[in-house]
């Protein structure tokens, strides 16, 4: 007994020994890439974690170091360390690395490109985040729990393994519907409508200005050529069979144009 005690106090030396020792660039292995982790939490890196210590890694601990009073090396030993893990604590759990991100749950605040790629499938879903910008914000937020309700999903407002299995389904003209309305299509943005749709939400692509009497005010529609949506804005030529698509951008709104749409009624 007091052999396997001996063993497992060396064992714990050891990994603590390991996990104190500086790494800089060149350095590769399972401690760098949970250094890495730790920074595209925190969003200093937009790399993916890949336990290669390369130059944007070096980059993201120097800006680190000077942003916390650090000695600006970009090396990370036990006192650059013990600030990112301390730091941490603003952002949450231990972040996942890449052997471990599947199982993981991508949530408000995290950085990187594993939140660009969430952000990208729920744009391809209809369900847009804003821009695509790799910052699980609030815009990301409000449509990972747009996408859950809309699939009978436990609305969270995280990216847990059900809500990405259903994210990775493409997706096309919906199943169910309640009817289909030939509607006459344009598109605007922000920039020559306001900020905020008729329901209060921050304008971008994924909401449509209606006619409430032959559209209700918070149905999900899907409109073809543009996707899943839900009727959150009014307008003053917005009458009768008249539907308009709400883009991230004034370009997009032009390049739109008009046109007739099928706009299916989701049930």
């Amino acid at each position: 007994m007091k052999k396997i005690t001996l063993i497992a106090i060396l064992l714990l030396v050891c990994s603590m020994a390991t996990a104190l020792a500086t790494s800089g660039r060149g350095d590769r292995g399972k401690e760098v890439e949970e250094l890495q982790a730790l920074l595209v939490s925190q969003g200093y890196l937009l790399d993916t974690a890949d336990g290669v210590f390369g130059n944007n890694t070096e980059y993201a601990v120097l800006v680190f170091q000077k942003e916390h009073g650090l000695t600006p090396d970009g090396r990370v030993g036990k006192e650059t360390m013990r600030a990112l893990l301390e730091n941490q604590k603003k952002f949450g759990a231990q972040p996942a690395t890449r052997n471990t991100r599947s199982e993981a749950t991508s949530q408000f605040g995290e950085r990187g490109s594993h939140i660009e790629e969430i952000q990208l499938k729920l744009l391809n879903s209809g369900f847009s985040p804003g821009g695509i910008d790799g910052v699980f914000g609030s815009g990301t937020k409000d449509a990972l729990l747009r996408f859950q309700r809309h699939y009978g999903l436990a609305e969270t407002g995280v990216a847990d393994s059900a809500t990405m299995a259903k994210l990775s389904v493409q997706r096309g003209t919906p199943s169910s519907y309640s009817r289909v309305i030939e509607m006459d299509a344009s598109a605007y943005s922000s920039y020559e409508s306001g900020s905020y749709t008729a329901r209060g939400h921050a304008l971008r692509r994924g909401y449509v200005s209606v006619d409430p009497s032959v559209i209700p005010l918070g149905t999900e529609v899907y409109v073809e050529g543009y996707g899943y949506a839900v009727a959150d804005d009014t307008g003053g030529a917005i009458i009768g069979h008249k539907i308009d698509l709400a883009m991230d951008s004034y370009d997009e709104a032009i390049q739109f144009g008009r046109r007739n749409v099928k706009v299916y009624v989701l049930n």
